[in-house]
């Protein structure tokens, strides 16, 4: 393994890390709106970074563009429910069950402890478990968990396309262009243009596509097996955003809580790339 694709990695859970805070900040009224802003943002990173990596139009980044828009309109529904503490470890612990699925049955990437790549991932998922116990379990409660795990069943499989045709940072611009062209149709439906949403949703769509470029080279130094659950260690970032800056969660045993599964999910994370 390539030692250097860790640093890309750690770059990319900085970024997604945050990617919900400034969404949360104004605190989400019109999913379409924020949708599309999103992609407002996504595109005006992605532009300058073609001149570098190119504009290529690729069918297989265009899906994964797609793909990623459905999970992140599920996630934000779901920021809505129950908060982006909760949301996000379900979201970076399915998303890591997805991915490693995909890598090990799809394309066939290997372990030299395959023992001790089972354990972490059981690690990384034991942690939700701890987290999901800190609400009362009230149907939106519910709702909001379901849809936190659809989220992640989603989202995890957004990187497969251009990883099946070996093409991650030529696919960059094909993948931001679907996320944008997706979102403008999603911004004239909600006939909301406020500018403090706007803005929140261009901000978090900026933070995404930085995440992004550095997970594509992430994944292409270390194979999406380990690259991708050491990028949803994010969770540990937007769990502190949400109750430290948020105060999503005050009662202390609830913290406590919190921050055992968060350290399920970092141990399950260091462990899968020992594995």
């Amino acid at each position: 393994m390539n030692p250097l694709g860790l640093l890309p990695a750690i770059g990319a859970a900085i970024c997604w890390g945050s990617f919900f805070v400034p969404v949360r900040k104004v605190k989400v009224v019109d999913i379409w709106q924020l949708q599309g802003a999103t992609g407002i943002g996504v595109i005006l990173f992605a532009v300058p970074i073609g001149f570098l990596t190119g504009f290529q139009i690729l069918p297989f980044g265009l899906l994964s563009g797609a793909i990623w828009t459905a999970g992140n309109i599920l996630a934000l529904y779901s920021v809505r429910l129950i908060g982006l503490s909760r949301t996000s470890p379900f979201l970076a612990g399915f998303s890591i069950l997805v991915s490693f699925l995909w890598g090990i049955l799809y394309f066939n990437e290997k372990f030299n402890y395959m023992i001790l790549a089972i354990i972490a991932i059981g690690l990384l998922l034991g942690g939700l478990a701890f987290i999901s116990n800190t609400s009362k379990n009230l149907p939106i409660r519910k709702s909001g968990y379901l849809i936190a795990t659809a989220s992640g069943l989603v989202g995890g499989s957004y990187v497969v396309p251009l990883q099946a045709i070996h093409s991650l940072q030529a696919g960059f611009f094909s993948s931001s262009l679907a996320i944008f062209v997706i979102g403008i149709p999603l911004l004239l439906i909600s006939r909301r243009f406020t500018r403090k949403e706007m803005l929140a949703g261009a901000l978090s769509g900026g933070l995404f596509n930085i995440g992004s470029l550095t997970i594509l080279i992430a994944v292409g130094l270390i194979g999406i097996t380990v690259a991708y659950p050491i990028s949803q260690t994010a969770t540990l970032f937007a769990i502190s955003w949400g109750i430290l800056y948020f105060r999503e969660i005050v009662h202390k045993q609830n913290i406590l809580r919190v921050i055992t599964g968060s350290g399920l999910i970092l141990c399950g994370a260091a462990l899968i790339t020992l594995a």
